[in-house]
């Protein structure tokens, strides 16, 4: 259990879940609850059966359990900050995760096993404002509240800004529920028969249903201003086979990998259908000639060749390299969005493209590890990655009832690429110390960051990107990490400043650091506005062309052990951001840091030095999310019978 009210000095009076006992898991703003129960029956030494369950809940007002849309596009804070004096009205997020899985392995043999796995995976997530039925939502407003803020006018008349920009009755914008229920099974053999071979072939294969709704604006309407509403039966799976060998000190990895999807019976009826106008005919046409017939399902495959070398140069150097491929299917809404025929058709929504392929990502990696003492240790690791067949959006032209009009859909046609330097270096200082310094530099460019760029484009709330590569908003190109860890055994009685210490206990530090998010800046262009204001342009010529402000924290971890009642018990105390060092979360494209009061802010914030007088309102922008997490002390106690 870990239940928390956060930092942001604002909760709700109670959550409620509508699908997990309504109040009794949700005392405060965070609640996270899990479990697990695992067995081993050991039939005897050829044989052994293991089951486990796992349980986890999580209940809170968290906008990023919906944030699902998100490829490597770094998530909101989540925090709902417009409903902070609202918060009883707004959504609760129920995350309901629970697995049982079974796996027999048996012994062939001295050199030789089998092991079967099936497992039941379930998960549920319902968005909702305490149970509400969407019908039941209205729309949230902001009204005229004391104290009452004035402004002056050019003719001397004197009028009440228009609210303060944060909601003070109505819901939330989303009503939404989904699951996910799949089954698997994965058979795996491995055998080593001592010649300098150790093989490893497996088959796994995964049968899915998957359910969505997603109402948006409910007070719209029967089913809102915009829907979504499908279930989908896709399955997956892949098979694979793997050599290890060993010669002459030289140990390669070389694999084979098959990856193959079943879209499902849905996808095939839109693709069937020609009321579903949302798919063109030539969409149609390639979804028959990219896909292969078995037993009367459509389904797409992979071939990935996957390999690794490592060398010893010396008896303390040692080179490795390694090669892959790496495939990923895409995100569900990306191929089933709004594929019948009565989903909404509101402007500029994004509708699936049942023909979508998997994304792949091919990837290098190269590096050396020397050991100068027993214990001295560095690596360095160059990598390169390659992502394409990237998902993005483009505008079609319609067809049938939309001829005419446009809509926005999916499509491979991005791509990225990552390369960077990694370096570590570990060091044991004595029997009791130990060290690790890690860093790493990268960089991330491609056509888009995210699935979303061009709908973006299309909506006029992002320039359009030339064809060439740009920085990625989710690079994060440097970073530093040291760990220090002092471990006194029971027995050993070290002194410190000729001060003797108590035995039995363990501290560490550690401290990190890493660039800030990337942003698109706006630059001055020494005009200002009527009311006075700065006025500030983006410069879309350079798209997250700039780095926030870096982030950097210290944690502490201090714990002692002993024993009482025949039982081990260790007493622990943890500090996290031990400097309560404030981390830029939300940027301000102006200056590259959180905002505070005073400081110039761009077209469409807020400004408290220069207060919007037109409704609708926007908050001043002092969310309390604007930082990650300040200083965190906790205290607790582990027991083990």
């Amino acid at each position: 259990m870990f239940i928390t009210d956060l930092y942001a000095g604002y909760t709700a009076g109670q959550l409620n879940s509508s699908i997990f006992h309504g109040t009794t898991f949700a005392p405060r703003q965070d609640n996270d609850w899990s479990g697990l129960v695992k067995t081993t029956w050991q039939i005897d030494d050829t044989h052994k059966l293991v089951a486990g369950y796992n349980h986890s809940i999580r209940i809170n007002q968290n906008t990023q359990s919906l944030q699902t849309n998100l490829e490597y596009v770094p998530p909101g804070p989540g925090y709902p900050y417009e409903f902070q004096y609202n918060l009883d009205n707004f959504d609760t997020f129920t995350h309901d995760n629970n697995l049982f899985s079974l796996s027999w392995v048996h012994t062939l043999g001295p050199s030789t096993f089998y092991d079967i796995k099936l497992s039941r995976f379930f998960t549920h997530l319902r968005s909702d404002v305490a149970g509400k039925h969407w019908t039941e939502y209205t729309e949230p407003q902001d009204i005229v509240t004391l104290p009452l803020e004035y402004y002056a006018t050019g003719d001397s008349m004197i009028l009440v800004i228009p609210g303060d920009g944060f909601y003070d009755y109505g819901n939330g914008y989303v009503w939404h529920d989904h699951h996910v229920e799949e089954y698997t099974g994965k058979l795996t053999i491995e055998s080593n028969r001592g010649t300098g071979h150790k093989l490893k072939a497996g088959l796994e294969a995964t049968a899915q249903e998957m359910q969505l709704v997603d109402i948006y604006a409910p007070w719209y309407g029967e089913l809102g201003l915009n829907n979504d509403i499908y279930t989908v039966h896709p399955s997956f799976g892949a098979a694979f086979v793997q050599d290890n060998i060993i010669f002459s000190g030289m140990l390669a990895n070389v694999g084979l990998r098959f990856d193959w999807w079943f879209p499902g019976e849905y996808v095939e009826r839109a693709v069937d259908d020609t009321l579903v106008v949302t798919i063109p005919d030539e969409t149609r046409e390639r979804f028959y000639d990219d896909t292969y017939n078995f037993f009367g399902r459509r389904w797409k495959g992979r071939l990935s060749p996957r390999i690794g070398i490592s060398h010893p140069v010396s008896d303390n150097q040692m080179l490795f390299f390694s090669y892959g491929h790496f495939n990923k299917r895409p995100k569900p809404q990306f191929v089933y969005a709004k594929l019948g025929p009565n989903s909404a058709r509101s402007t500029f929504q994004k509708f699936g493209n049942p023909n979508l392929d998997l994304e792949t990502t091919v990837a290098y990696e190269l590096g050396i590890r020397q050991k100068f003492t027993q214990d001295d240790v560095l690596s360095l690791t160059a990598y390169y990655k390659d992502i394409f067949d990237y998902v993005t959006t483009i505008s079609v032209k319609g067809e049938g009832r939309l001829s005419g009009k446009s809509f926005i859909t999916y499509v491979n046609l991005d791509y990225a690429r990552v390369r960077g330097l990694e370096l570590e270096y570990k060091k044991r200082a004595g029997r009791h110390l130990t060290g690790r310094l890690s860093g790493s530099y990268s960089l991330a460019t491609g056509k888009s960051s995210s699935s979303d760029d061009a709908y973006l484009v299309a909506r006029g709330q992002l320039d359009e990107n030339p064809i060439k590569e740009s920085n990625l908003v989710w690079d994060r190109p440097w970073q530093l990490g040291a760990d220090l860890i002092l471990d006194v055994p029971e027995g050993i009685s070290p002194e410190l400043f000729g001060l003797p210490m108590p035995d039995n206990w363990s501290a560490s530090l550690r401290f990190f650091m890493q660039t800030g998010k990337r942003y698109t800046p706006y630059i001055a262009t020494g005009d200002t506005l009527v009311d006075g204001r700065p006025e500030y342009l983006l410069d879309d010529d350079h798209p997250y062309s700039q780095l926030g402000q870096h982030w950097h924290w210290i944690d502490l971890n201090l714990t002692k052990y002993f024993s009482f009642l025949g039982m081990k018990q260790a007493l622990e105390l943890e500090v996290l951001n031990v400097f309560d060092r404030r981390n830029t979360n939300i940027i301000n494209p102006v200056t590259g840091r959180a905002y505070e009061l005073g400081d110039p802010v761009p077209p469409g914030w807020n400004d408290p030095l220069y207060p919007d007088r037109q409704a609708p309102v926007q908050p001043y922008p002092f969310n309390p999310a604007r930082y990650l997490s300040p200083r965190n002390i906790r205290v607790g106690i582990n027991v083990a019978f």
